[in-house]
């Protein structure tokens, strides 16, 4: 089984729980277990908040996710100001802190986190999380058969 999805949106905040929730119904469907699908849904919903937060002024962006027997990836692309280098290694912020949480999260609940951008000429935030299946569900059997 390979489930591949690509979803255009509004770089705007109503776009983050309806990507999050696209996602999660996709990988909750699939068989994939609970705690790896809230995992997932924070990481996503990082990446994309931080777009609108911090891409500057766009229309659009774009998330790309496949779906497939042993892991999830997720690309969030947009045309925005780009990633500045010293961003690119997340680290939790002191706990007073009252925002700059999202990279830090997206690292703690992902495998693996890769920014590529260029400042200014826009960028992308890729993810990769290795799934755990819920052992009540016979799906995974079916998606590890191919």
């Amino acid at each position: 089984m390979r489930i591949r999805m690509v979803m255009e949106l509004p770089a705007d905040a109503a776009s983050v729980p309806l990507v999050r929730r696209t996602v999660a119904e996709a990988m909750r469907s699939a068989g994939v277990a609970r705690d790896c699908v809230e995992e997932a849904e924070v990481a996503l919903s990082e990446a994309c908040t931080n777009v609108y937060h911090h891409a500057g002024t766009l229309d659009h962006y774009e998330v790309a996710v496949e779906l497939d027997a042993d892991r999830l990836t997720m690309d969030i692309l947009d045309t925005g100001d780009g990633v500045a280098e010293h961003h690119r290694n997340p680290t939790m912020p002191d706990g007073s802190a009252e925002n700059g949480r999202g990279l830090a999260l997206m690292a703690a609940f992902s495998d693996q986190v890769v920014f590529d951008s260029v400042l200014r000429n826009g960028g992308s935030v890729h993810l990769m999380k290795r799934l755990r299946w819920d052992p009540d569900r016979g799906t995974r059997t079916a998606a590890t058969q191919q």
